[in-house]
């Protein structure tokens, strides 16, 4: 008879982790609450020890979980795994329940869309992007990438905050004995009633950081939406509205390159002046041209630096009917001339 005890004696990255009754409702066994039975039961085993507390949690990529002494990992693995991209409006709660009962991001997604969780979280009164999706390895690759994958915020705060305000946001600020920091923040051009909306770049996700931030300089957020998220915009998704992710953009997340923002303060933009340095094609043809007239130049003469003159016309012979020399060449010169 397995040794009972109430937890998996593994531990792996949380991130990867699921609760096990979500993880026997996915292998669709029964219901969450008949799994939660099973578990206080004693009929569900992870690497050989019995769990029966509600809330434990396992990795199916590396714990082996039966189930009345069944290997469940096999259907686990057979799972379609599903990308979203949600718009989230602000009223919403990023989680799969909710004891009082508020609209959840779930309640947007499709009709008969197969169990998926949010990557990350966004506040209650929070807007903007969000990915959910039932693939444990996008999760923890999201929300531990750092800088590879960069978060895009616009806020909008209670008034100005001044140069030293700003500066100190940028150094980072202690909050309860943690580091907050920004990754970059960057001002831009729409404002009003003397409220000021600033772009953000974040590479690391605390707990209403943004807020927090802004409330220790003294200029509360009043407003505050996720734009992006690595490579993924918010552009053509309006507030509320979701869409799946290509396979192209969920592949790009894996990549080992780091996945710049698409997104840029207008103020930052417009000053950008000048020209644009060739690039690409455009710079080898450049190339190219370069090297061809340094060739010409190097097999030809050097050629004076004054204004073209057309050549002399050709010598006529001495006499007194020869014609007059073209205006503007040189005289022609005597052939030669006798010693008297």
């Amino acid at each position: 008879m397995p040794h009972r005890q109430h937890r998996p004696k593994r531990v792996h990255n949380t991130a990867m982790q699921e609760r096990l009754q979500k993880l026997i409702a996915a292998a669709g066994l029964a219901s969450r609450r008949e799994a939660e039975t099973w578990i206080q039961n004693g009929l569900v085993t992870v690497n050989g020890q019995v769990v029966d507390t509600l809330g434990a949690k396992a990795d199916p990529e590396h714990d082996a979980i039966k189930v009345k002494g069944k290997l469940i990992n096999p259907k686990l693995a057979q799972r379609k795994l599903v990308y979203y991209l949600l718009n989230k409006p602000k009223g919403y709660l990023s989680s799969l329940s909710d004891p009082e009962q508020r609209p959840l991001v779930t309640d947007l997604l499709p009709k008969g869309a197969p169990r998926v969780h949010p990557v990350g979280r966004l506040d209650f009164n929070t807007e903007g992007l969000l990915i959910l999706t039932n693939d444990g390895a996008l999760t923890n690759l999201v929300t531990k990438a750092g800088d590879h994958c960069p978060k895009v915020y616009h806020v909008k705060v209670k008034g100005t905050p001044g140069p030293a305000q700003l500066e100190r946001l940028q150094r980072g600020i202690t909050i309860d004995g943690e580091v907050h920091r920004i990754a970059n923040l960057t001002p831009l051009e729409h404002t009003d009633h003397n409220n000021a909306w600033y772009e953000l770049v974040l590479h690391e996700g605390k707990n209403n950081q943004i807020r927090r931030m802004f409330d220790a300089i003294g200029h509360s957020v009043l407003k505050l939406r996720r734009v992006a998220i690595g490579h993924l915009t918010d552009a053509g998704l309006p507030v509320g509205a979701v869409r799946e992710l290509t396979p192209a953009e969920v592949q790009r997340f894996f990549s080992k390159r780091k996945i710049a923002p698409r997104v840029v303060a207008k103020k930052a933009a417009a000053q950008k002046t000048g020209k644009p340095r060739p690039v690409g094609e455009a710079k080898a043809r450049q190339r190219e041209g370069l090297a061809t007239t340094i060739g010409r130049t190097a097999q030809s003469p050097a050629a004076p630096s004054q204004r073209l003159v057309r050549p002399a016309a050709k010598p006529a012979t001495s006499g007194p009917g020869s014609p007059k020399s073209p205006r503007g060449s040189a005289p022609a010169r005597p052939a030669s001339r006798r010693k008297s």
